[in-house]
């Protein structure tokens, strides 16, 4: 799915509420270009937290889409503006997250889970002082193991339930629990050896 850019501009100017309706109404082109190129470069940046090849990003980037489209009369359109914006955006990311998680486990990229309980993982100690910022996180995120980067996106990005993440990864929603607080305490090592250290001087 691509579309020629400039073919918008001749006409004039939709909002997503009217792009969605065009969509889910009359299967509208302009609506669906509107909405893809408005989006594609937030679904990519959904995508890229768990997929490495930028062609096989571009490539669910595209499937996002298509499969958006077939299933929007599924989307629950409440409100407008920001609310809907916000509504929207976090049901492409659904898509996008689970057509990633998909190709993964398609190309046997999961690593396998350890049989681990949450015994095994003390508390995390939190200083209410230091605050681990969103562009040090998204830096630290790559340098996590893969099960527990994937964990701490479903979880701690895209909103995903415990209970939801084990279905889908196929793990006990302990085991869930248990890689999202080892991901936290290493987030947090990490930022301490990389972030807080540097600060001091």
């Amino acid at each position: 799915m691509k579309y020629r850019l400039g073919y918008l501009n001749k006409k004039e100017s939709l909002t997503l509420n009217g792009a969605l309706d065009g969509c889910a109404q009359k299967n509208d082109e302009r609506s669906k270009e509107f909405i893809y190129k408005k989006y594609y470069g937030y679904v990519i940046a959904v995508i890229t937290r768990y997929i490495k090849s930028e062609h096989d990003a571009e490539e669910l980037a595209n499937e996002t889409f298509i499969k958006a489209f077939k299933n929007l009369p599924k989307f629950n359109k409440v409100g407008d503006g920001e609310v809907l914006e916000k509504s929207f955006r976090g049901w492409l990311a659904r898509i996008a997250a689970n057509l990633s998680i998909d190709l993964l486990r398609s190309q046997k990229n999961m690593i396998a889970i350890e049989d681990i309980g949450e015994h095994d993982v003390k508390p995390v100690m939190i200083n209410a002082a230091d605050k681990l910022f969103a562009e040090d996180i998204l830096k630290l995120l790559e340098q996590l193991p893969e099960i527990q980067r994937l964990i701490f996106n479903l979880y701690e990005v895209e909103g995903y339930a415990h209970e939801e993440i084990g279905k889908l990864l196929n793990i006990p929603d302990s085991t869930s629990r248990t890689y999202l607080t080892r991901a936290k305490q290493r987030l947090r090592k990490l930022y301490v050896e990389q972030f807080a250290i540097r600060k001091n001087f």
